[in-house]
């Protein structure tokens, strides 16, 4: 069962598109082109009342001075104008290009020269920026400049693991089959639509991290519309992967396609496995890396190739998945077949195209890469270092107490210890042993379900269905539970546990959308949260001088109502010409383990800012 959601509702839309698709594809693209159209629809509709609206009042008071008089005396235009404003904003969506390690053209000549290559033949359209990103990826990013209304500004993201771990040829067709997706080689409508579902997604999410109503109204019509769109588009969006392959085939060769496809499912899982898992275990051994992570990857994939056993073992896995709906991207084994290729455990790699294409840039490349995971993961890595220090210290002070003496909560610390850090057998005793005295426990009984499964033991299903009563549980033990069933093709027991998975996905998302939005209906009361949540929060506040008065107070939710959604208004210091920029820096400021909303007292959400200061207890 793939960890992504992917409803019924989904799967059903999807269905009937492709078997619309197949046949009669003439009917299917034209009813996609029509529903492409509302979403564009939509966006014109209101800017149409906009300008109605606008042009309208304008009229009528050069028309009439009386309705001038009205509209000042009543202070309608005091209504009207914030109004007009608020929809301008939420049409004005900021979609953030993607981040990463910039690719300049002076500086790496031998890359650029590919990719001038590569648009050359295709005719796609300008990149406008090359980054760097650490992941087992390529994509083609477009972010529209000017939100709704388009004007793409086109980013390239290349892997460094990938660029690691492939050939420059095999690397060319990983790039080329991105760059197809928008190729004028490429069928125009294939590429107009693959750029409108990324679009409607990325402007489903720009409306969500508004706050303003204009933008929930267009932000409810998206929620709606993008996620049906990319359902009934899917069926071309699969098409458009299989097109993409092919393109990338005509401009390298099949055999060459089928060989980066096959190194990004089969060695990507293997350098996971024997590289990076065994690289972090050195945390807990060593107060520091003994050598950097980056250039380690380099020594390791020339070093390490030669293990035909073993990736034939995950080559054979990775043929067995077959395309599902939970991607667009087809199966390995649909892609190597669409190829007219014979699966092959992939060849050493003389030169990766990280190399080649990076030149005399490398060494530099690579250590800059090293200089920022040094940054960022130094203190997890000391963190780790001394909780395992710790760890072993304590599960030898457990061991020295005979076990029928230890507290619940002892012997349950002492079953985890020992699992993490000693016997795996001897720590399935003492769960056992803890399940003895709280039978009623689904978190120890998940961790026998677990421990089960790694067994092969048909037992592990009563003990996941025992772990169902604990929420944050249910998609693990589902996970678990529907792999174990499918290994046995006992397909329809599958099913009920894929279901038992979907309910929590939707629980989840319906407790995502509650505490993602502040409404004025919303109950509020004031906020009940222990000693120390509130003591972190204030001594955080304490830090940003320009606060005046705060006041906390907590929205009710109806999931996990046992983690609190808190509130905090504050009253700034003097006047302030955006109060929405003091929020977002006391926003980026503030950590709290729970969700929290920030609000200025005189800001855009004065009217809900008041309502709640009624309810809230004054902080400061």
């Amino acid at each position: 069962m793939s960890s992504k959601h992917v409803d019924h509702d989904f799967e059903r839309t999807a269905a009937k598109a492709e078997a619309l698709a197949a046949s009669n594809i003439s009917w299917y693209k034209t009813k996609l082109f029509l529903y492409a159209l509302l979403g564009y629809g939509a966006i014109f509709a209101v800017l149409l009342i906009l300008c109605g609206v606008v042009g309208g009042l304008v009229a009528m008071a050069f028309f009439s001075s009386a309705l001038l008089l009205l509209l000042f005396k009543k202070k309608l235009f005091l209504v009207l104008i914030p109004t007009i404003w608020i929809l301008l904003k939420a049409l004005w969506v900021r979609i953030s290009p993607p981040t990463g390690y910039e690719l300049s053209r002076r500086q790496f000549p031998m890359l650029f020269k590919e990719l001038d290559s590569l648009q050359k033949q295709l005719k796609a359209p300008k990149i406008h920026r090359v980054i760097l990103t650490p992941e087992l990826n390529a994509a083609i990013c477009q972010t529209p400049l000017l939100g709704v209304f388009g004007w793409q500004r086109n980013t390239l993201i290349l892997g460094m693991e990938l660029l690691l771990t492939l050939s420059p040829k095999q690397a060319k067709a990983v790039v080329a089959h991105e760059l197809g997706h928008l190729s004028g080689n490429h069928s125009r409508f294939h590429g107009w639509v693959y750029r409108v579902r990324s679009s409607w997604y990325q402007i489903m999410y720009a409306f969500q991290h508004q706050d303003s109503w204009g933008a929930k109204l267009m932000g409810r019509f998206f929620n709606w519309y993008a996620p049906r769109f990319a359902a009934y588009s899917f069926a071309l969006a699969r098409a458009n992967e299989y097109e993409a392959d092919q393109i990338a085939a005509q401009l390298t060769t099949p055999q060459i396609t089928s060989s980066a496809l096959i190194n990004t499912f089969v060695t990507g899982p293997y350098v996971e496995e024997h590289y990076w898992q065994n690289y972090f275990k050195k945390a807990d051994i060593m107060p520091e890396p003994d050598h950097l992570p980056w250039i380690g990857l380099k020594q390791f994939v020339q070093e390490h190739q030669q293990h035909p056993e073993e990736l034939q073992k995950k080559l054979d896995e990775a043929l067995a998945v077959t395309t599902s709906y939970d991607d667009t991207h087809p199966s390995l084994s649909d892609r190597i077949k669409s190829l007219k290729t014979e699966p092959t455990v992939p060849a050493p790699i003389n030169k990766t195209a990280a190399e080649v294409w990076f030149g005399n840039q490398f060494k530099r490349v690579i250590n800059e890469f090293d200089k920022d995971w040094l940054q960022h993961q130094q203190n997890n890595w000391q963190q780790r270092y001394q909780y395992v220090a710790e760890s072993k210290v304590k599960l030898v002070e457990l061991e020295q107490q005979a076990t029928e003496l230890l507290s619940n909560e002892a012997l349950w610390q002492k079953a985890c210890l020992t699992e993490e850090f000693a016997d795996e057998q001897v720590a399935y005793s003492l769960f056992q042993a803890y399940q003895q005295r709280c039978p009623e426990d689904p978190d120890v009984a998940f961790v026998l379900g677990r421990m089960l499964f790694t067994k092969e033991n048909e037992s592990c299903l009563e003990h996941f269905k025992k772990s169902l009563e604990n929420r944050r549980l249910v998609i693990d033990a589902c996970k678990y539970a529907y792999a174990f069933l499918s290994r046995q093709e006992r397909l329809k027991e599958a099913e009920w546990w894929r279901e038992q998975a979907e309910q929590q996905m939707q629980y989840d998302e319906n407790s995502y959308q509650e505490r993602s939005y502040l409404h004025p209906s919303d109950s509020i009361t004031p906020a009940s949260v222990d000693k120390d949540l509130k003591s972190q929060l204030l001594e955080q506040l304490d830090n940003c001088s320009n606060i005046k008065k705060a006041w906390l107070a907590q929205k009710q939710v109806n999931h996990y109502p046992e983690v609190p959604v808190l509130i905090l208004v504050i009253q700034f210091k003097g006047w302030n010409f955006s109060y929405e920029k003091l929020v977002e820096k006391i926003e980026r400021d503030i950590e709290v383990p729970c969700s929290l909303f920030i609000l200025a007292k005189s800001g855009d959400h004065k009217d809900l800012a008041k309502k709640i200061v009624k309810k809230a207890d004054q902080v400061i």
